[in-house]
């Protein structure tokens, strides 16, 4: 059954909204209601992930557009997200399993080394980067969970200041290329991929550093492109030899943690940023 529905989308990159009226709205059909489901289920980002994906589409409507045609985007990009978070799923498994190996090490108390952590996050937001140390304080595990299967939530922004941060001239750059080599190259009206990306520098980098992303797209009626992006990162910390890119606090911080981690008192676990734009 078909139905018609007005919709409100801004359109971040251009700083004004348009609405749609009655736009016409196809069937979503069988196969696609039952991915929808089971991954709205699974995350939290996924639920405004896949709707601002189906906002995007009649958002930009085109003369190729049908049930059919609508259908097997959605399926593309549903395939594509759910690929996708098996990949994540599997690496947060694979780091909290290793994160849970016994330590040949005399263990620091449990409050000596969050105190100690807490005086690093405090360190962390004087230097201005302030979601580095939202995404410290989520990471740790109550003292009466220690020992437990035990994983902090999800953290999850959506078309907010760090959302748009993240989204930007370096991610854009790792991503635009594909986009251009499928959409402008190649002629796709829509479609959808995934890759990976790493931040070199300032609060991406203590952020986030290395990210996996997600993408769909479609083409407007001026030749550019809207698209909605999920970024995914598995927030944990890897001891590294020589710092970060020789960085000796940076590093320093950074391996504190990684110890840290080894004594279960921090813990692992899924960062993920949703963003839709035109471009």
């Amino acid at each position: 059954m078909k139905k018609l529905l007005g919709i409100t989308l801004l359109l971040l990159g251009l700083g004004f909204s348009t609405t749609v009226e009655a736009q016409e709205k196809f069937e979503i059909n069988e196969e696609n209601n039952n991915l929808i489901a089971e991954l709205s289920a699974s995350e939290p980002a996924n639920k405004d992930y896949i709707e601002s994906t189906i906002d995007m589409y009649y958002a930009v409507p085109s003369e190729n557009d049908s049930a059919e045609d609508f259908n097997s985007f959605l399926n593309s990009a549903l395939s594509e997200l759910d690929n996708f978070d098996s990949a994540q799923d599997e690496k947060l498994e694979d780091i909290v399993e290793s994160s849970n190996l016994p330590q040949k090490r005399v263990i620091t108390p449990y409050p000596t080394a969050i105190a100690a952590y807490k005086a690093g996050i405090a360190i962390v937001d004087r230097m201005g980067h302030w979601q580095t140390a939202n995404y410290m304080r989520r990471a740790i595990v109550p003292l009466n969970k220690i020992g437990t299967n035990y994983t902090p939530s999800t953290y999850y922004n959506k078309d907010d200041t760090w959302a748009r941060m993240v989204d930007s001239d370096s991610l854009m750059t790792a991503y635009y290329g594909r986009l251009k080599a499928e959409a402008f190259r190649g002629g796709r009206a829509s479609g959808s991929f995934s890759g990976t990306h790493t931040f070199h520098s300032g609060h991406l980098m203590t952020a986030l550093r290395g990210v996996s992303y997600t993408v769909s797209y479609k083409k407007q009626a001026n030749g550019n492109y809207f698209t909605t992006v999920k970024v995914t990162d598995i927030f944990d910390f890897k001891w590294e030899v020589n710092g970060y890119s020789n960085n000796f606090g940076v590093g320093f911080g950074n391996n504190y943690c990684a110890f840290v981690q080894t004594l279960g008192a921090i813990k692992p676990y899924k960062i993920e940023i949703v963003r839709t734009m035109s471009r």
